[in-house]
C-alpha cells in the first residue's frame, strides 16, 4: 500500500478532466458563465488530438457557431487554415481558408480563450484517483512533475477521451465493437517535408487507394492499406496517416505502449523508403505526434445511450445539445479487415440528447468528449471534433448552472441547455446536407 501525500490546490465550481476540444470548451465556457474552473491536461498543451495527434481536421464543423466559430475566425485572420482538398492558394496567391487546422495556431487559441476566461490550466498533470462515496466524488488525485494535489469541486468533467475519472469513479463502461469486441484502431500521423511542390495530397478514399498501390509497387506496404497525405496550412509540410494499431484497449498500458514503438517505427520505415521512389527522393520524416491518435475508450453508460435505431432513424430530442451529421465511420478493427467505412449503416443526421452526458453511477459528474453514452456504431459517426466540440460546450454550460444553483446533472433542465446549444442545433443546415446520404 503506498501513502501518497497531496497538497491542497483549492476548492473550484467545476473540475475539468483533460484539455482536448471538449476539455478546453466546457471550461471555457463553464468560466464565461460565471463558474470557477481548473483545468487539469497531462500533456504540454491544449487541443488534444487536434495538436498532440496532428488531426487538426474540422470534421462535422461546417455550420456551427459559438467557439467553433471564433476559432476559425482567429485561425483564419492568422492564415492558418486551408482547404483540404486540391490547389491550397487561389489566384492571388493567397491561402484558401479551410477545415485543415495549423496546430500551432490551435494551441495558442486555446491557451488565450482559457486566460481571458480566467480557466486555471494545470499543464503535465493526470488524475490518477477519485476520492469518492458511492459515486459521489469528493476529490480527486492530481499527479504531476511537481508533486501530487488534491483538487476539490462542486462538479467534475470527465474529458480525458478514454473516461478514465468515471471509471475510477466506478462507472460501468464499454469499449469495442459488439461482434467482435475489438476496439475502434489507433493511429501515429507523421508529418514530412519534400514532396513536390505541385502535390496536395489525396483528395478522396479513391486516391488513398492509389497511393497505397503505389507503395505496394516499390515495396512499401502500410498497416492502414491506404495512405492518407494532406498538405498542411504551413503549404510546406504534410500531415501522412498510414498506420493503424489493432486491439489497444483503454485499460491496457501494454497494447498502448506496444502500439506506440509499433506505430512510431513503420512511419520512419514508410518515409525513408519513399526516396527509392522517382519525384519523392526529397522526403524527410520532420516529426510524428508525441501522443498516438486514441480513436475508441471507454464508452461510459448513461442516464440515455444512443442506439443504432437512433441514427438509423435520425432521431431528434428535446435536449439535443449537437446535431450529428458525420457518417458512421468505422475503420479497420484488424489487420484483414475491410476498409468499408460504413458497414452498412446509412445513418441520418440525429441529435446527441443532453441525458448522454450524464453517467449513471456518479451523482457529480459530468461526460464531454468521445466517452459520452453511446453504442459502437453512433460513436462511430459522433466522435469527431466539430460534434466533441459541441458535446464539450454542452458540458460545460450544465456544470455552470449546476455549481450556480446546488444541483446535480440529472437534474439540469436538458430543455434549457438544448436551448443555450443552438448553435450546433442549425436544422437549416441539415437540408443543405442530404445530399450526402
Amino acid at each position: 500500500m503506498y501513502q501518497i501525500e497531496a497538497k491542497p490546490l483549492g476548492n473550484f465550481d467545476v473540475a475539468v478532466c483533460g484539455g482536448g476540444v471538449a476539455g478546453v470548451f466546457a471550461a471555457v465556457i463553464a468560466a464565461r458563465q460565471g463558474a470557477k474552473v481548473v483545468l487539469i491536461e497531462s500533456a504540454g498543451a491544449l487541443g488534444g488530438t487536434m495538436t498532440e495527434s496532428f488531426m487538426g481536421n474540422l470534421i462535422d464543423a461546417d455550420g456551427r457557431g459559438s467557439l467553433i466559430q471564433e476559432m476559425r475566425d482567429f485561425l483564419n485572420a492568422h492564415d492558418m487554415t486551408c482547404i483540404n482538398q486540391g490547389e491550397r492558394l487561389d489566384k492571388d496567391g493567397k491561402i484558401i481558408p479551410g477545415n485543415l487546422l495549423n496546430e500551432e495556431g490551435v494551441k495558442y487559441f486555446m491557451d488565450k480563450i482559457c486566460a481571458e476566461a480566467g480557466v486555471k490550466v494545470l499543464f503535465f498533470s493526470r488524475v490518477c484517483h477519485v476520492d469518492h462515496t458511492d459515486g459521489h466524488i469528493n476529490s480527486i488525485l492530481v499527479c504531476s512533475e511537481c508533486g501530487n494535489y488534491s483538487v476539490t469541486a462542486k462538479v467534475y468533467i470527465d474529458a480525458t477521451g478514454n473516461g478514465s475519472v468515471a471509471a475510477l469513479t466506478g462507472c460501468k463502461w464499454e469499449c469495442g465493437e459488439p461482434e467482435s469486441g475489438r476496439p475502434s484502431p489507433v493511429s501515429m500521423e507523421a508529418m514530412v517535408v519534400g514532396f513536390p511542390e505541385d502535390f496536395n495530397g489525396t483528395d478522396d478514399e479513391k486516391d488513398k487507394t492509389k497511393y497505397a498501390n503505389m507503395l505496394a509497387e516499390h515495396g512499401i506496404q502500410l498497416s492502414a492499406q491506404q495512405g492518407c497525405i494532406k498538405k498542411r496550412p504551413a503549404l510546406r509540410a504534410w500531415g501522412m496517416g498510414m498506420t493503424m494499431g489493432y486491439d489497444v484497449m483503454p485499460d491496457s498500458i501494454e497494447s498502448l505502449s506496444n502500439a506506440i514503438y509499433t506505430l512510431r517505427k513503420e512511419n520512419f520505415e514508410v518515409v525513408h523508403a519513399h526516396r527509392r521512389i522517382p519525384t519523392f527522393e526529397n522526403v524527410r520524416l520532420v516529426a510524428t505526434t508525441p501522443h498516438i491518435g486514441v480513436r475508441e475508450g471507454r464508452r461510459i453508460f448513461g442516464e440515455y445511450r444512443l442506439s443504432n435505431a437512433d441514427i438509423l432513424e435520425g432521431r431528434r430530442f428535446e435536449d439535443a445539445v449537437c446535431l450529428v451529421t458525420f457518417h458512421v465511420d468505422v475503420h479497420k478493427l484488424h489487420a484483414e479487415d475491410t476498409i468499408e467505412q460504413t458497414r452498412g449503416y446509412q445513418m441520418k443526421p440525429f441529435h446527441i440528447p443532453y441525458r448522454c452526458l450524464v453517467p449513471l453511477g456518479s451523482d457529480n459528474l459530468l461526460l464531454a468528449g468521445r466517452c459520452i453514452s453511446g453504442d459502437f456504431y453512433p460513436f462511430s459517426a459522433y466522435r469527431v471534433i466539430g460534434n466533441m466540440a459541441g458535446v464539450g460546450e454542452a458540458a460545460g454550460y450544465a456544470a455552470a448552472v449546476c455549481a450556480r444553483e446546488g444541483i446535480r446533472p440529472n437534474q439540469v433542465d436538458g430543455k434549457e441547455v438544448s436551448s443555450f446549444m443552438k448553435p450546433y442545433l442549425d436544422e437549416e443546415y441539415i437540408n443543405t446536407f442530404h445530399s450526402y446520404y
